[in-house]
């Protein structure tokens, strides 16, 4: 049984530097890692990659003879893979034995919900190599500062969740630079929970390009509360205590942390509960760190 994530995001969510923090936080607490990199746009690596899909395919390449521009082409490269998968599978059969799986996916979010080659990929290698993975998607912590953007980044990690159907958890990257572009409208568990989505409407329609889709906002805030599915924790990848906690969580959430235990179903279950201070290191410490304090932020709007 092997273990690992799936690392996706929209382009400049950080999952390069992700998977290279990542690794190294993994290689410290004892793990072998390998980063299996899979974005084929992807050209400078700051990390020691295990398997690189430029070996088996260029997008370089595949846009000059086709013709195509960088989305075309990554979709014909997605699609080049997904034929091709016994080569990645041989790729991958020396790692089986003893390394924990990481790996970095493109950047353009149509691969994940507009297309199904990324994700028959993914199918594909879970099926024939027995992996166990979760999917870890990326979202600038910055989009917060805007409502409009936040909705957006919520829709399209629903999307995500839907299309890709594993164990998926949503990120907040970046946490550091949370109030980088911007004050928040309010704490921080408003955005981790996504809480009540009709407290934004009143900041949207202070921006007018945003006041003249209100209608179309409000449905899509009704379709994302609807499903209950979203919510968010938080990284800052250059903090080991954020890694830290997220690393835990992940292995919840593929069973990483219950490959070691061989008791009862009380045992495992104490193991699977939430830590009582879980929410605390999750969101207050995190707004604590890096927010600045304001009277005038608004809790109850």
């Amino acid at each position: 049984m092997v273990f690992g994530q799936i690392v996706v995001g929209p382009p400049g969510s950080g999952k390069t530097t992700y998977c290279n923090g990542m690794s190294q936080f993994l290689s410290l607490i004892g793990r072998k890692v390998a980063v299996i990199n899979l974005d084929p746009a992807n050209d400078s690596l700051p990390y020691e990659c295990a398997v690189n899909i430029e070996d088996l395919v260029k997008l370089s390449d595949v846009m000059v003879e086709h013709s195509l521009g960088p989305n075309g082409g990554l979709v014909y490269c997605m699609d080049y893979l997904e034929k091709n998968i016994d080569w990645l599978e041989a790729k991958l059969e020396p790692l089986l034995k003893d390394h924990y799986l990481l790996f970095d996916f493109p950047g353009q979010v149509e691969l994940f919900f507009l297309h199904s080659n990324a994700k028959n990929v993914i199918m594909k290698l879970i099926k024939k190599l027995n992996l166990r993975l979760t999917a870890v998607h990326l979202i600038d912590a910055h989009l917060c500062s805007d409502p409009g953007k936040y909705i957006s980044a919520l829709l399209l990690s629903l999307s995500t969740m839907l299309h890709l159907e594993l164990p998926h958890i949503n990120v907040l990257s970046k946490i550091d630079l949370i109030e980088s572009y911007g004050k928040l409208a309010f704490n921080l568990d408003f955005y981790t929970d996504v809480q009540d989505l009709s407290h934004l409407q009143y900041h949207l329609d202070q921006d007018p390009r945003s006041a003249k889709y209100r209608k179309l906002t409000k449905e899509l805030c009704e379709v994302i509360e609807n499903f209950s599915l979203v919510s968010f924790s938080t990284l800052d990848i250059q903090d080991k205590e954020s890694v830290g906690n997220l690393v835990k969580l992940i292995d919840k959430c593929n069973g990483y942390i219950f490959t070691g235990i061989e008791g009862s179903a009380v045992e495992f279950s104490k193991i699977a509960v939430g830590a009582v201070d879980w929410d605390y290191y999750r969101v207050a410490a995190v707004q604590e760190k890096y927010m600045k304090d304001d009277e005038n932020i608004d809790d109850n709007e």
